[in-house]
This record gives structure tokens, sequence and C-alpha cells, in this order.
């Protein structure tokens, strides 16, 4: 057991790394872009003058606002599925697979895709939804089509299945570690008491669970806003949310309107975990006894 007090100059000490860290890696560039997103003027130069015209010129133009609801949308469609997936996927893994050995091979075939990057997931999904993929031969070979389907890639719905399959786990992994910490006993007594399992689900196991989702989906939400490699590999150049928009700005060194997207990407992805924890205050897991 540590010998060291709450809000005693050792645990202060402690603290300062981590600090640091977090001051040198997220804040200061936060600020930093914050800055640049401000510069006026003609010239690119930190002597330019602060105003909000950037931020104007972005609000009147009604294709990146149209740009920003389309990524919202999709973003809430993204976690709803990924929600709904990942939770049947737990469930399953948690309640139904009893032996060890298969709950471990079941876990790693979730989880082994994830030691690779999201780049290389990404592109992996193309030859399996071109004209020529695997989907499209599955689809022929069954009779279920005569002709390749197009609508596969380069598409929303290749976006959308290519991101489904990237971030379902990250929705499933906090609800598998509630459900492991839900006592079996819970479930007994409320069946023993003749409740039906709809009833048994939705009035213990899915409050007890509550919190696991919120994290699931505040990880799948901030992913998904952050994505630009998915998109790009397999939506190619017809599809863009607003990360491909900054990447654009910043190829065409136009660093303040770049800025302006970044600081109005963080500002959605902020006001999402603050709703969140109004559901739930994560901030608390773990430490009720």
């Amino acid at each position: 057991m540590s010998t060291i007090r709450v809000r005693s100059a050792a645990s202060y000490w402690l603290a300062v790394p981590a600090a640091a860290w977090m001051l040198g890696v997220v804040v200061v560039p936060i600020v930093l872009l914050g800055w640049v997103s401000l510069w006026g003027g003609r010239s690119f130069s930190p002597a330019s003058p602060l105003t909000l015209d950037n931020y104007a010129k972005f609000f009147a133009n009604k294709t990146y606002l149209q740009l920003a609801l389309s990524t919202v949308t999709h973003t809430v469609m993204l976690m709803a599925v990924t929600g709904v997936v990942g939770y049947a996927i737990a469930y399953f893994m948690t309640m139904k697979v009893k032996h060890p050995a298969w709950r471990l091979v079941l876990f790693l075939a979730f989880v082994v895709p994830f030691w690779t990057s999201t780049l290389i997931r990404g592109i992996a999904w193309v030859p399996f939804l071109g004209v020529n993929g695997v989907i499209n031969q599955a689809l022929m070979f069954t009779g279920a089509t005569r002709s390749p389907v197009e609508a596969f890639l380069y598409s929303r719905f290749g976006i959308s299945l290519a991101q489904v399959s990237l971030y379902t786990m990250m929705a499933a992994g906090p609800v598998i570690y509630m459900l492991n910490n839900i006592a079996p006993q819970l479930r007994e007594a409320a069946m023993t008491l003749k409740a039906p399992p709809l009833v048994v689900f939705w009035r213990i196991v899915f409050p007890l669970t509550l919190p696991g989702v919120v994290i699931g989906q505040v990880l799948v939400f901030l992913n998904v806003m952050a994505d630009f490699a998915t998109v790009a590999t397999v939506g190619g150049n017809k599809h863009a949310m607003l990360p491909n928009l900054v990447l654009l700005f910043y190829e065409g060194s136009q660093h303040r309107a770049a800025s302006v997207v970044a600081v109005l990407l963080m500002a959605c992805m902020l006001i999402g975990v603050i709703a969140a924890m109004k559901v739930v205050d994560i901030r608390r897991l773990g430490t009720e006894r």
C-alpha cells in the first residue's frame, strides 16, 4: 500500500513528469492551433493581427457546413451500429461462451487485427470491396447478382462498412469488462423471482454495463471524427469529411484554414465527450467500492 498522502508535496512532484508531457504534446499544440486560426492579414506570420475572419469565412461557406453536418451524422450512425454490434459481441463472449479456451480464442480473433495500423486495415478492405473483389465474386458465385456491384468501393457504404469493422471492438471492449464484473447472483436472484430474460437484461444487466457502453461510444466517436485514412483509401476522392478537409488545406499551404477546421473538429469532440459524461461520470469509474 502506498504511503504517499493525497495532495502531499511528494504526490505533486510525482505528477510533474506526466504534467510536463501533457503540456508539451497536448496543451501547447492546441494553443498554437487556436492562435494560428485567429491570424488575419495577408501575411502568414506571428505578427499577423488576431481576428475571427477565418471562422467567418468557414461558416459562410455552405459546402463546408454541409461537410461538417455530414461528418457528425456519419459519426452518430457509426456509433449506433458499432454500439449494437459491439454489445452483442460482448454479451455473446461473456455470457454465452463458457469455456475459457474458446473465450480466449474468440478474444484473440477480435484483438489481433488491432495490432496493425488503422491505415493498413483500411487499405485491406479495398480488395474485398472492389469490382473484382471478394464480396463481388461471392455474390456472383452464389447467383445473387450477374454483374459486379460498383457501390461497395469508393462509396459511403464502403466507408461505413470498413469503419464498423475497425471500431466495433472499441465499443465491445469496455462492455466486456463491465459484464465480467457483474455478480452472477444478481441475475440468478432475478430469475428465481420469475423475471423474464428480457426484464433481467433491461433492469439489471444493461444499467450495470452502461458505463462501459458510454466509454466505448466515446472511443468510437473520437476515432471516427478523426479518421481521414479510411475515408481517403476506401472512399477515394468522391467522399470527404472534416479531417480530410484539414489535410487538403494543409497540403495547399492554407494553414489558417486548416487550423480553423482543426479547432472546430476538436470543439465537436469536446462537446461529444461532455455530453457522454452527462450520461455517466466516467471519471468515477474504478473509485467506487
